[in-house]
């Protein structure tokens, strides 16, 4: 006689199989992993300490709205650089530097830059994934042939040239930044432009923030004492 099967079984698939118990293990073991957010207490926990994670981001967004960091190049002028030749002594040669103004609310810093460290710092930001390279501001090309080549200055700050240039870079980094509003506070830029005071600034204006956020949300929290001392020293109720 042919035995039958129950339905979506064949011979080959053997006997039924329980799954009921590796089942009860999984849900045992995932409610003992998140036990400590399960329960009314850790739930409670967990909440407060996303909410505080979450004020702290809308403090950082309206201190970056309120307070963002400009950046313009102001000048170019020229730097004299001490060189040591083998057998030839001491010898100087020029260079331009563009002298570039950072100012963050009342913070203001000041510093002089290369083409070619300008250069460097954009090559940083996208080996560290910092700027997305299809979409980041293109940083201004260094010309090889320029008009009347046999007549030009490398170092004359009055050219059309270094004029040009000036413009190209001012543009470049008021680009970077205002679509980038949080770069200063990635530590390459911070070191590249000596603005650890604006990171400074910064986090403390996020703290205060995050702070009023926090006392707006709980505001029994921020009340003050209002029972004073009698003249025994007790507190009057």
């Amino acid at each position: 006689a042919q035995t039958m099967l129950p339905p979506g079984q064949n011979t080959m698939d053997g006997p039924p199989q329980d799954i009921s118990g590796g089942l009860f293990f999984d849900v045992m073991s995932h409610a003992q992993a998140f036990a400590d957010v399960t329960n009314d207490e850790g739930a409670a926990k967990f909440n407060t300490q996303l909410m505080a994670q979450v004020r702290t981001l809308d403090a950082e967004v309206e201190v970056e709205k309120a307070t963002p960091v400009e950046i313009e190049i102001i000048d170019a002028v020229v730097r004299k650089e001490t060189l040591l030749a083998v057998g030839d002594g001491i010898g100087t040669k020029e260079h331009v530097e563009y002298v570039i103004k950072l100012s963050r609310g009342l913070l203001l810093k000041t510093l002089g830059k290369r083409y070619s460290e300008l250069q460097q710092f954009h090559q940083i930001l996208l080996d560290h994934k910092l700027m997305n390279k299809l979409t980041c501001p293109p940083f201004p090309e260094k010309q090889t042939f320029r008009d009347g080549w046999y007549k030009f200055d490398a170092t004359d700050t009055n050219s059309n040239f270094i004029r040009s240039r000036k413009v190209s870079l001012d543009t470049y980094l008021k680009r970077l930044f205002e679509e980038n509003p949080t770069l200063y506070h990635e530590p390459c830029v911070i070191a590249f432009f000596g603005i650890e005071e604006f990171e400074l600034r910064a986090a403390e204006e996020v703290s205060a923030a995050a702070a009023k956020k926090a006392n707006q949300h709980n505001p029994i929290a921020s009340l003050e004492p209002t029972t004073k001392p009698n003249l025994s020293g007790l507190y009057d109720v």
